[in-house]
């Protein structure tokens, strides 16, 4: 029996330590648990960076490439209206005269009958090239038409319609240009027209961006050293999809934007607002344009010069 007692009390001892041992990891304070890793973000990548978005002219609205030098427009579309074929803005800051544009292919005109009534200006079609086989020729009713406005007292600027696949070209339709102008008044703009054509043979079909803008740059650079003030025609897909606009900072800037209201989003000082108009002593329809009127940008056209830029080849 002595020898049972030292073994019970080494059992209870053991058992103390053991309820012991269970006593304090049931009741110590639970470990807080591992911090979660810190997520690392994902990067946001902006599918419209470098564009802008702008109306497209249908109703809606479409990203086009940002031309971050190019002045804004900077006027609400709402503030304008065309009625009766007749434009208005409701601001201060500019006012509108009527214009048509022309070619051979309104036939012959009653220029008197246009300017009374209420037309001012023409902006009228010199010459083109071919589509096909890129050959250059004088609009068949660019002198009678010319004359006739002035005649009338409107004032007179001019296009080319070009299909220039290079700067070459481009020179040669300035050189021409320059060439069947120099005996008339001209005191606005002489534009650079350069179009795309979807027909079957069209030379101007895949032209590059990049190519057109510097065949512009080239027609009007050429225009401007004879002294007459340089311009540049185009509508809003071909604007913001194919021309660098960055590079034609500077040159007046002629839209085909048909509607009631400009919605062209830079800066521009003709707005083609009807393809379709009905003007009386043209027998057809007819385009019909606004120029804008601003303090703040003069049209100070100065008097051209006696022959183009030296140094380029005359056109047969």
């Amino acid at each position: 029996m002595k020898r049972l007692i030292p073994l019970i009390i080494v059992i209870f001892v053991l058992l103390a330590v053991l309820i012991g041992l269970i006593i304090y990891y049931v009741a110590r304070p639970a470990a807080p648990p591992e911090p979660s890793p810190t997520p690392i973000p994902t990067p946001t990548v902006d599918p419209h960076e470098g564009e802008v978005q702008v109306l497209d002219g249908k109703g809606g609205y479409m990203w086009v490439p940002e031309a971050k030098d190019m002045p804004l427009f900077g006027r609400e579309p709402t503030d304008f209206n065309v009625q009766d074929q007749v434009p208005s803005y409701a601001g201060s800051d500019l006012t509108m005269v009527r214009g048509v544009d022309v070619s051979d292919h309104q036939g012959e005109i009653d220029w008197q009958a246009v300017a009374d009534y209420g037309v001012q200006f023409a902006l009228i079609r010199c010459g083109y090239r071919s589509y096909g086989e890129g050959d250059i020729h004088e609009d068949a009713r660019f002198r009678a038409n010319i004359q006739g406005a002035l005649d009338a007292g409107l004032d007179v600027g001019v296009y080319f319609f070009s299909q220039a696949l290079n700067i070459v070209e481009a020179a040669e339709e300035a050189v021409y240009t320059i060439r069947l102008i120099e005996d008339y008044d001209v005191t606005l703009p002489v534009f650079f027209d350069w179009e795309p054509l979807p027909y079957e043979g069209s030379r101007s079909a895949d032209v590059p961006g990049e190519t057109v803008t510097a065949a512009c740059l080239e027609f009007t650079k050429l225009v401007e050293a004879a002294g007459y003030e340089p311009g540049m025609y185009s509508y809003l897909n071909l604007a913001y999809l194919t021309y660098d606009l960055n590079q034609l900072v500077g040159l007046t800037l002629w839209m085909g934007d048909p509607g009631t209201k400009p919605i062209f989003y830079y800066d521009h000082d003709f707005w083609q607002y009807s393809y379709t108009a009905t003007v009386p002593g043209i027998n057809v329809d007819v385009d019909m344009d606004a120029m804008y009127i601003r303090a703040d940008k003069p049209r100070n056209t100065p008097a051209p010069s006696a022959s183009p830029e030296a140094g380029v080849a005359p056109v047969g």
